[in-house]
């Protein structure tokens, strides 16, 4: 059955949510990177441990075929784990003395990274929580899973790379790392991003909804209903 205004209206303020709190982390964690050695470290062995279990978590069973999606979310999972390897290059003194133009593609990469993790392990964790509902047969088929299809899969994961990429070639374009004491590049930089997030998710979270109710039309001939032989109407 199709979504009616409000659980699209729902879908969308969620996903305009989770862009702007994914928006905040990027930003703060780029910032704090290349502040802090122990953040820059421990970010980097976090990012080493999200890439590998994304690439446990798409590894095809034995006998299983492999789809499109799952190469490319092998692709950047991978990414995310190099990202990982470059969080213990970065220092401070090192970035000041670098040129805007050669930080710029270790911005956009990081970004990239970042996002494509916080997305995907946020939409792993939700739509874990939901299998494990207990939900089975024709409930399982209507329940509110975050992603179902391969469809809604590519909208989700080439944005947060569209975003991942635009928050990183901001931070390097305006040299938030040479900031003054009073972050203004920083807040500047934030302010911009935080909104750039939130619509790209609302845009998404209503995206996501259309193909969520397209998949389930779609499926509605082949949903079939077994009943006991003695069950009483």
């Amino acid at each position: 059955m199709p979504s009616d205004r409000l659980q699209y209206a729902l879908s969308s303020s969620v996903g305009m949510v989770l862009g702007a709190f994914i928006s905040l982390i990027v930003d703060s964690a780029l910032y704090e990177i290349g502040e802090s050695k122990i953040f820059a470290t421990v970010f980097g062995v976090c990012l080493m441990v999200i890439g590998g279990l994304i690439v446990w978590r798409v590894a095809p069973m034995r006998g299983e075929t492999v789809s499109r999606w799952r190469y490319m979310v092998f692709i950047f999972s991978c990414m995310v784990f190099t990202s990982g390897i470059c969080c213990f290059l970065l220092e401070k003194g090192w970035l000041l003395r670098m040129d805007r133009w050669v930080k710029l593609p270790m911005y956009t990469l990081l970004g990239t990274s970042l996002s494509f993790a916080l997305t995907f392990s946020l939409l792993d964790l939700i739509n874990s929580s939901t299998l494990c509902s207990g939900l089975s047969g024709a409930e399982a088929l209507l329940g509110m899973q975050a992603v179902q299809s391969s469809r809604q899969v590519y909208v989700v994961l080439f944005t947060s790379v569209f975003m991942g990429g635009l928050f990183g070639s901001s931070f390097g374009l305006i040299d938030v790392e040479d900031d003054s004491r009073m972050h203004t590049r920083f807040d500047e930089d934030q302010a911009i991003n935080t909104m750039v997030g939130a619509v790209a998710g609302f845009l998404v979270g209503g995206a996501n909804q259309y193909l969520r109710d397209k998949a389930l039309v779609d499926a509605a001939p082949y949903v079939t209903f077994n009943f006991a032989e003695d069950e009483q109407f």
